[in-house]
């Protein structure tokens, strides 16, 4: 079946409406309600059949409609935005139906303890959530199917919250299946591989579902997307039964900046298409008469397009059915720059020259290893190197270098395929224990080195040769978190060695305030090089995540250098604040697509961060190499002309100013 064609300007449009709101789609008039999206360039609407209060906003047989809307307020917004030819998926909740929880209390899961997971009698905030494995799931595929029945065929279906509580959760109905699958419900690693099935069979039914009323239709599956470096725990399983992959990623509070780029740069990796959604809010869902900052809006929505994903903007309809016209406008300024930039977003491929292992595994929202893909990706972000996160199914061939960070066990078959693809001319960035056997007792891999156990000291210290250039050298740079001691064997280069304190701090003997100074160089082995593997003994990734030492993502630019000492993109220039992005579209003669970003994030409040003002970057210097020669080279949408020079196979160019978002094209 072909791709669909996304919407490349979309907006969430929620309607979570309690049922005590007494004037419902009130005010609603379809013509205003087109008008206002087609003014603000928006080319897709998800608008809602059911909400998680349970109620829905159509004529159903199957659930309750909201006590006070007297029309098809779901019919009408379809109707309106179809006749100026705007898409208009539907939304139907699962996890959340506080209407069904009330009417039949025992759907709703409970924990081992027999409390209800989510919201309790007495709490203000949260929804409860509805067990999948008991009647209620019929109930959904009744209204879903009914949905798809009326207003066939449909344009797309979006279906929210399809989880269930992870910590394990129980209902008569649960007991009973497990019990007749052979599961131990007292074994929590056992319940939960049942829970994640259920899931996925509710997913699949689900698809087949659409699939039989609207063949064409869009069908995503929220809160299922789950970066993972075992590919059967990840997403991909899933892959089948989606028709592309939407990014929930609200940073203002919820997510932080990190989440994006991080969820993108493995989600490229699965051969669906991209959407990114973030929200009008200044903080979260339903955060009503709050606006982010346009200049917020705007590099979010720049981020998405430099991943080659599609932009969505999350609002929430207000109960008499009006939309905000500060909001759209303010939408609308944004959306109009990305409106004038879609034939250059359109059909664009990312371009990656590293591949980071995932180091994230574990229970879904309850992951280990978050910490050391965020460290990698912040570092491969400020050293403009485009980069892609992996699980262990992909085709390592595409990338000039795979990182292997922190703590990554190997197993035979991922031993092999590694050293196969060393073998074919790849390189190898290894940081402490990855790399190692299951066991722990040693490499997986041929990395010159002997295992040896934990490092003697923590802090301990980096003293880099010589040859890994400034400015690694005459420092004795402090590694805060406990590394790995190794020893290297005959052949193997020696790049840096470990520095020891005079002591590591404890009860009994201690220094000052923190740890004990450098004392002397030791003969363990920081940083060595065999062929085209390195190894670096600490936990340098998750430690920038912790710490933020500028010295670590310089140790990782150095050895990046030693691996790939022609990266495809050259930016001397460049802060680490500004972001970079390099497409390429095949169908437009093979161009390429040079995203230049920069914005400052701002951590204010209580866990807020902020984008606010707009710090423009002038004569940005910067070269990408190309397979062949440019004649041309732009900036999009402009068209204006940018004079250019080839040098040793990089074309270099000027940028006169990066003002949040700037796109160079070479042809």
């Amino acid at each position: 079946m072909a791709q669909p064609r996304l919407g490349m300007r979309q907006v969430h449009l929620d309607f979570h409406t309690a049922p005590g709101i007494p004037d419902v789609g009130r005010d609603f008039d379809p013509t205003q309600f087109a008008a206002t999206m087609q003014a603000a360039h928006v080319d897709s609407v998800t608008v809602f059949a059911r909400c998680h209060h349970g109620l829905c906003y159509y004529p159903t047989k199957v659930g309750p409609v909201h006590p006070t809307l007297t029309f098809d307020l779901l019919g009408a917004q379809i109707e309106a935005l179809h006749r100026v030819g705007i898409r208009a998926p539907i939304y139907i909740t699962v996890g959340y139906d506080e209407f069904m929880a009330e009417e039949h209390p025992e759907w709703v899961l409970v924990d081992h303890n027999g409390r209800m997971v989510g919201r309790g009698p007495l709490d203000v905030m949260g929804w409860r959530l509805l067990d999948l494995a008991s009647p209620y799931a019929d109930y959904v595929f009744a209204q879903t199917k009914e949905v798809l029945q009326r207003y066939t065929p449909v344009d797309g279906i979006f279906l929210d919250i399809v989880r269930q509580d992870i910590t394990g959760a129980y209902s008569t109905w649960r007991l009973r299946q497990m019990r007749r699958d052979g599961v131990d419900e007292t074994n929590r690693e056992q319940t939960m591989a049942w829970g994640l099935a259920l899931e996925r069979r509710f997913v699949e039914r689900a698809y087949h579902l659409v699939r039989q009323y609207s063949p064409e239709a869009t069908i995503f599956f929220n809160s299922r997307l789950r970066p993972d470096r075992d590919p059967q725990a990840s997403s991909r399983a899933e892959m089948p039964w989606l028709s592309h992959i939407e990014i929930e990623s609200l940073p203002s509070v919820q997510w932080g900046y990190n989440h994006y780029p991080l969820f993108a740069a493995y989600y490229q990796t699965l051969g669906k298409p991209l959407l990114g959604m973030t929200g009008i809010f200044h903080k979260s869902w339903a955060d009503f008469g709050s606006l982010k900052p346009e200049v917020a809006l705007h590099y979010e929505c720049a981020r998405m397009s430099a991943t080659g994903a599609v932009c969505s903007v999350g609002d929430q309809l207000h109960p008499r059915g009006v939309l905000d016209a500060a909001a759209y406008d303010r939408l609308g300024a944004v959306y109009g720059r990305m409106a004038a930039l879609e034939p250059w977003l359109r059909a664009a491929q990312p371009v990656a020259e590293i591949g980071v292992f995932l180091a994230e595994h574990g229970p879904r929202f309850h992951t280990i290893g978050r910490d050391i893909d965020e460290g990698a990706m912040r570092m491969l972000l400020e050293l403009h190197r485009p980069f892609q996160f992996l699980d262990k199914a992909v085709d390592f061939s595409p990338y000039r270098v795979l990182i292997v960070p922190d703590d990554l066990p190997v197993d035979p078959e991922f031993a092999a395929r590694l050293q196969a693809y060393v073998d074919a001319g790849g390189a190898l960035l290894l940081s402490h224990r990855a790399g190692m056997a299951p066991d722990g007792k040693g490499f997986a891999l041929d990395v010159g080195l002997e295992y040896l156990g934990d490092a003697p000291h923590s802090p301990d210290f980096f003293v880099a040769a010589g040859e890994l250039g400034a400015p690694l050298t005459d420092y004795y740079q402090v590694l805060y978190d406990r590394g790995s001691q190794v020893r290297a064997l005959p052949g193997t280069e020696v790049l840096a060695r470990v520095g020891y304190p005079y002591f590591t701090r404890s009860h009994a003997q201690f220094m000052s305030h923190k740890h004990t100074p450098y004392d002397r160089t030791s003969d363990d082995v920081a940083v060595s090089q065999k062929g085209q593997i390195i190894y670096c003994h600490t936990p340098l990734f998750g430690a920038y995540r912790r710490h933020a030492v500028p010295y670590y993502r310089e140790i990782v630019r150095a050895l990046l250098q030693r691996l790939a000492p022609q990266p495809i993109i050259e930016a001397p220039g460049l802060p680490t604040t500004a972001e970079v992005g390099l497409l390429r579209q095949p169908d437009q003669g093979n161009r390429y697509l040079l995203h230049l970003i920069h914005a400052v994030p701002q951590r204010r409040g209580e866990g807020v961060e902020i984008v606010e003002d707009v710090l423009p970057l002038y004569q940005v210097r910067v070269g990408i190499r190309l397979d062949h020669p440019a004649t041309r080279v732009t900036l999009a949408p402009g068209g204006a002309s940018l004079p250019f020079e080839t040098v040793a196979g990089v074309t270099w160019v000027t940028v006169p100013e990066v003002k949040v978002h700037q796109v160079v094209v070479f042809e």
